[in-house]
């Protein structure tokens, strides 16, 4: 592949025949530039080093087009920064000369800034993995330079809020027939045999949803149709397994596609299938009921906050530190509010060092347990600013209390700022679980790095 292909043009469409240089003063203090001396640039090229290799990329001099590490590092770092998705970042460092400074191409007429597409590989190689890992070093650089107190860890759980409907039975069965129907379109323009019987089930069921919402009035006219679209939907899983099995091993990428889109919802409708029976004949939601079939990491938690009782989504643990900056990680499973703080605690030594505690942890009251408490004394932690339940007392003194409530208020504005559109925790736009899952930590480097950003300046004024 020539090295063009895969570049923006050197000259932009609006230029003369011969192209037109020109040349744009850049303060020497410009934030941008400011954090960029701040930052440790030869730790994130390590880590996002590896992380590329680990993904398959040329960052070892192999044959072929070699994988521009010095090029790629600053790009992601400007893309997470301003917040921008692959296309608006091509477009803002061809017209930039402050972007331009910040990825060090500022002395080059003609400079090559990768595409788009390039761009957004680089992004989606380095994997959620690499942005914690980059996040845990601004974590460093805000210590090192006295912005950050790790002495004092305060710690919540919320929802990363998905942009998906209310998640009600028989449109979460639609979308499972709507993502079949469209493995077997693909499969159509193959001649695959007995695609048209499978595609018309997916009508009959499209058919059934529709006369639910619009026609079914009444508990037990909407009970009798619901059952009905469990039966059709159940056979379209039958029909369709067959489809596969009598596929075998063919080769070719759009069959293959259609294969692996078929076989999740096959896994998909196995979990989910029952789940339904069970709210049908008891009346009670399943554990881990799953709410989107295309997510099926995403969870209904009940919240109980004013006009929103219920958020779906991921559930997140997010922990700041004192002076501002924050790190989360994405809770497996269940949720038990009172192993939260012990988790916080085991993140925040994940980054810091096994061997070091904060001398202030703050939980609000959810997190309260005696056996939470009692480990948290034995991990060595002096002041636990945990709300206690009932008529149990404080672990920590009377003047230590406005401090813990001091650091509540400024965890749940944090998470608050964190969901503002600036940031976008809530509501990702990427529909890939490889590139979902990367969006809460995007979030929070973005976050942190904004935060070293204007402290920097602070700091030089």
């Amino acid at each position: 592949m020539k090295e063009r292909a895969h570049c923006t043009p050197g000259v932009c469409p609006g230029a003369t025949a011969h192209g037109e240089s020109v040349q744009v003063y850049v303060a020497y203090n410009h934030p941008l530039l400011q954090l960029k001396r701040a930052l440790p640039w030869e730790a994130l090229c390590e880590v996002m080093t590896r992380h590329w290799r680990r993904a398959g990329k040329n960052t070892d001099g192999r044959p072929g087009v070699p994988w521009d590490v010095a090029l790629y590092v600053p790009l992601i770092v400007l893309m997470v920064v301003k917040r921008l998705h692959a296309r608006a970042l091509e477009a803002y460092v061809a017209e930039n000369a402050v972007a331009r400074v910040f990825i060090g191409r500022q002395d080059d007429l003609r400079p090559q800034i990768r595409d788009h597409s390039n761009i957004a590989r680089a992004y989606a190689a380095l994997g959620k993995d690499g942005v914690e890992e980059s996040n845990a070093l601004i974590l460093h650089v805000a210590r090192d330079y006295g912005f950050a107190d790790v002495s004092r860890l305060s710690s919540d759980t919320t929802a990363q809020e998905l942009p998906i409907g209310y998640p009600n039975e028989p449109g979460i069965l639609r979308g499972l027939a709507q993502r079949c129907g469209r493995a077997l379109a693909k499969l159509k323009t193959r001649a695959v045999v007995g695609v048209d019987t499978a595609l018309t089930q997916v009508q009959t069921i499209l058919r059934t949803v529709k006369e639910h919402h619009l026609f079914a009035k009444g508990k037990q006219a909407k009970r009798q149709v619901l059952t009905r679209l469990l039966t059709e939907v159940g056979a379209l899983v039958v029909q369709t397994r067959l489809l596969v099995q009598g596929l075998g091993t063919r080769r070719d990428r759009v069959t293959q596609h259609a294969i692996t889109t078929l076989t999740t919802m096959h896994a998909v409708a196995k979990r989910l299938i029952p789940q339904i029976v069970q709210w049908i004949t008891t009346g009670a939601v399943a554990q881990g009921k799953i709410v989107h079939v295309g997510v099926t990491q995403a969870r209904a938690l009940v919240r109980h906050k004013a006009g929103k009782e219920v958020e779906f989504g991921l559930p997140y643990l997010l922990s700041r530190l004192g002076g501002g900056y924050v790190f989360g990680t994405l809770i497996r499973g269940g949720v038990d509010e009172s192993k939260m703080p012990l988790q916080a605690l085991a993140g925040y030594r994940a980054i810091f060092g096994a061997h070091t505690t904060p001398a202030l942890m703050v939980y609000d009251r959810g997190g309260y347990a005696r056996a939470t408490v009692r480990a948290l004394a034995n991990e060595g932690v002096k002041a636990i600013g945990i709300q206690p339940k009932g008529k149990e007392v404080w672990h920590v003194a009377e003047g230590v209390r406005e401090t813990v409530r001091s650091e509540r208020g400024k965890t749940e504005g944090i998470i608050g700022t964190l969901k503002t559109d600036k940031y976008g925790f809530n509501n990702p736009k990427e529909r890939l679980w490889q590139t979902l899952e990367m969006a809460g930590p995007r979030s929070l480097l973005s976050f942190n790095l904004n935060k070293l950003m204007r402290d920097v300046v602070r700091a030089h004024r």
